[in-house]
């Protein structure tokens, strides 16, 4: 019985024995391929997923195979290193694959054969700046142990998946510079430990979801350059952590919230670019940490709060392009970290502040393009570190302040488009390094001075528009290299042109002498020039003959010689292409004589093409606060364009004794917009070619001697709006339909042999007035009744037909920058004859 019972015993121990040891084993068992299959199964992910790239042979991942030269049983492979040893692939010591940073790999495909779900160790996953394209895939979710996530600079698409939202171990998510769009998930407010956001240069639309202002652990927000819309939320006021917040060049309205001064530890804020309104809140004042303040191009109206004034730190303060108004705080010349201060294009007025020259590291001042009137304070030239100062466009007056000549920094200075009287600041002239001088459109008074010509760094010397008198001094077209811009139109000198421009590296683009009272012939020095652009000597009391020699200039766009005394025929130079970029030629209102410059018409390459302005550039290359600017003559009016634009194509050669038909070679001019030859003694008919100028708009023929019918065939001229044949020897029938159909009577009076609409001569109708003119203007002279039959109100006629294509246009122009350009028209000054 003992035996039995030791035996029963002893087979039960064994049975417990066996049954510890199956379940040992098969605990071993199954721990033991989950430890060695994890680095199986993320290698066979990454070989399946480097087959899928477009570029399979990337040398980069060279390293990622499986030693061909192994037996690849299951013991080898669950021994290999693989893929811990790859390129990018980061293990910890279990062999778990937890960080790929594949980032600048020239990676080149989608993440749709990545098998998200082999890595579930990892928490590290950079591909940013690669050409990885597609959408995100949602089995993303797999990663839940991910704390950085980096997809930026590649191609992705689609949406961001909601399922990134219960990745809640992350702390850096960047999407930034891919093409995502759709809403910003509302998901995201679950990620409580993520300090490092950017889903910028995207196309995301729709709200910023206020859940964010949950994630207490924030530091960086940049969700700027995309579409989002609505009002920037007030949670966003909670995250008192948040060091930057970007959310600049978007569609965002309403109200900057207050609850932002709540975010101490703010250094950077940039609103820049969206459509926000209203004040901006006093409770700003309250970040005594920020650096940088950006709300420029919004629609911001109220006064400068002066409790910014208390950010101590501020280096940056730009609200340019608003419409505040009230005057500037004098608060903010506590500001003594200021490096830019930006208040350009807004309704800001009163005196600038002295204590704005208490901000000793200002390296650059914008108060361009206000209101602001009084004096300029002298404390301006305590401003040691002052590079650029704008003060364009204001209504300031009085001297400029003789202190400013401490500025020995300053390369630009604006204060061009003021109310300034006084002399030529002397005190400037210590400021070696000015390149861009503009105080043109003031009033100041007095003689150019020769030293300006030790500004030997100089590439705009813009002094147009005022009264200033005396000489042009010789060494103001030799004394800089660098020197593109003289500009001394429209003052009070006297004297000749100086001769003495530089024979070598000669960089002089636009010289505008126009309207003073110089006198002497057109320097032939000038060939030196071999980059002039723009020539006005216009309206001067300039003698001799047309300068033959500058069609040799290849780069000249704009020549204006009109108003002058200039007498002789245009013969030409022997250069085979004469004046090839020529755009707009005005030789009106001198004393030419001869024919018409029919080599010159066969020449002008610029105007033969009609998709001129087919690159997008409408208006010649502007220089730092310059731009060229022309006037043109229309029906006796000034037609003044502030920015010359390229597609304003140009001839007139009126108000001379030229003589002779009009060449045929005109008509190869097909972008001509202008073409005015009237008032000369032309004969013979008018070319049938003049068809051809497809982009005509104006066309003045008048007071000639010209013969024979008006072409039918220009009334297909669909741009056409204002012509001139008066005062001719035209008859027939005058052409119907398009254009024609809006022209008043006063277009072709003068022609006794013109008939049909507008005269109340009916063809066949002989014994019939072929003029509308009431009898008291008949007693008129010619000139009289020319300008005075034109109207403004038969052009707006004629517009009526391209008001569709001015519209496209016109929003086109403004779309491409806001241009500050006016065209204002005034009364045309007396013809010389």
């Amino acid at each position: 019985m003992i035996n039995c019972s030791f035996r029963h015993f002893f087979l039960f121990k064994i049975k417990m024995l066996l049954k510890l040891l199956f379940i040992l084993f098969t605990l071993f068992s199954s721990y033991l391929p989950t430890f060695v299959a994890k680095p199986e199964a993320a290698a066979d992910a990454l070989l399946k997923w480097k087959t899928s790239l477009t570029n399979q042979n990337n040398p980069l991942l060279s390293s990622w195979s499986l030693d061909p030269t192994t037996n690849l049983t299951h013991v080898n492979r669950t021994t290999s290193t693989a893929p811990c040893t790859w390129y990018g692939v980061h293990c910890d010591d279990q062999g778990d694959v937890v960080k790929l940073n594949l980032s600048t790999s020239r990676l080149n495909g989608t993440l749709q054969h990545f098998t998200f779900s082999s890595f579930a160790s990892l928490t590290h996953l950079d591909l940013r700046l690669n050409d990885v394209f597609g959408p995100i895939p949602v089995e993303i979710r797999y990663l839940s142990r991910l704390v950085f996530l980096d997809l930026s600079s590649n191609h992705f698409s689609g949406t961001i998946p909601q399922e990134i939202g219960g990745l809640t171990n992350l702390e850096t998510l960047s999407l930034h510079s891919n093409n995502l769009e759709g809403h910003v998930p509302v998901s995201l407010g679950n990620l409580s430990k993520l300090g490092y956001l950017r889903v910028d240069y995207n196309n995301l639309s729709g709200s910023i979801p206020s859940e964010l202002g949950n994630l207490y652990n924030l530091v960086t927000v940049n969700m700027s350059v995309n579409f989002l819309t609505g009002h920037i939320p007030s949670s966003l006021g909670n995250l008192t952590k948040l060091s930057e917040l970007y959310l600049f060049l978007n569609n965002l309205t309403g109200l900057i919230p207050p609850s932002l001064g709540n975010l101490s530890s703010l250094r950077i804020l940039y609103l820049y670019m969206n459509k926000l309104s209203g004040r901006i809140p006093d409770e700003l004042g309250n970040m005594k940490s920020l650096n940088l303040l950006l709300f420029g191009h919004n629609k911001l109206t109220g006064s400068i709060p002066a409790s910014l004034g208390n950010l101590t730190k501020l280096k940056i303060l730009d609200v340019h392009e608003n419409l505040l108004s009230g005057v500037i705080p004098p608060e903010l010349g506590k500001l003594e970290s200021l490096i830019q201060l930006a208040f350009s294009h807004n309704e800001l007025s009163g005196q600038i502040p002295a204590s704005i020259g208490n901000l000793s590291r200002l390296e650059q001042l914008f108060f361009n393009d206000n209101q602001f009137n009084g004096s300029i304070p002298k404390e301006l030239g305590n401003l040691n570190s002052l590079v650029e100062t704008l003060l364009l466009l204001n209504r300031l007056t009085g001297p400029i302040p003789d202190s400013l000549g401490n500025l020995t920094k300053l390369e630009q200075f604006a204060l061009h488009d003021n109310k300034l009287s006084g002399y030529f600041p002397e005190g400037i002239l210590n400021c070696k390094k000015l390149r861009y001088l503009t105080l043109g459109n003031n009033s100041l008074v007095g003689p150019v001075p020769k030293s300006i010509c030790n500004l030997r760094s100089l590439e705009t010397l813009y002094l147009g528009s005022n009264q200033f008198s005396g000489g042009i001094p010789q060494c103001l077209v030799n004394f800089s290299h660098n020197l593109t811009v003289l500009d001394l139109r429209l003052n009070r000198l006297h004297g000749n042109i100086p001769t003495t421009f530089l024979k070598r590296n000669n960089n002089l683009k636009t010289l505008n002498l126009n309207g003073n009272q110089l006198q002497g012939s057109i320097p032939g020095t000038l060939i030196d020039c071999r980059k002039l652009e723009v020539l006005d000597l216009g309206d001067n009391k300039l003698t001799g003959g047309f300068p033959h020699w500058i069609d040799t200039l290849p780069e000249m766009q704009v020549l204006v010689l009109r108003g002058n005394k200039l007498n002789g025929t245009l013969h030409t130079s022997n250069t085979e292409t004469p004046f090839p970029k020529l755009r707009i030629l005005d030789l009106s209102s001198n004393e030419f004589t001869g024919l018409l410059p029919s080599k010159y018409f066969k020449n002008f390459k610029a105007l033969m093409s009609v998709d001129g302005a087919a690159s997008g550039e409408f208006y010649m290359d502007g220089k730092f606060m310059y731009y060229d600017t022309v006037e043109l003559g229309v029906k006796g009016l000034r037609l003044h364009l502030e920015r010359i634009s390229v597609v304003y194509n140009t001839i007139d050669l009126s108000v001379n004794t030229f003589e002779g038909e009009i060449p045929d070679t005109i008509g190869q001019l097909r972008s001509l917009r202008f073409l005015n030859l009237s008032h000369n003694s032309l004969t013979g008919r008018i070319p049938t070619n003049l068809t051809n100028l497809v982009r005509l708009e104006h066309l003045d023929l008048s007071s000639n001697k010209m013969v024979g019918k008006i072409p039918a065939q220009l009334a297909s001229l669909t741009f056409l709006v204002v012509v001139n044949f008066s005062q001719n020897q035209l008859q027939g029938a005058i052409p119907k339909g398009g254009q024609f159909n809006t022209f008043d009577s006063s277009s072709f009076q003068g022609n006794n042999g013109l008939c049909g609409f507008p005269l109340t001569k009916n063809c066949g109708d002989d014994g019939v007035s072929s003029s509308l003119m009431p009898e008291e203007d008949e007693d008129e002279d010619e000139d009289d009744s020319f300008f005075n039959g034109f109207s403004w109100e038969s052009v707006a006629m004629g517009y009526g037909f391209r008001m569709l294509i001015g519209l496209g246009i016109g929003w086109f122009v403004f779309y491409l920058g806001k241009p500050r350009w006016v065209i204002r028209i005034t009364e045309k000054q007396p013809i010389q004859t």
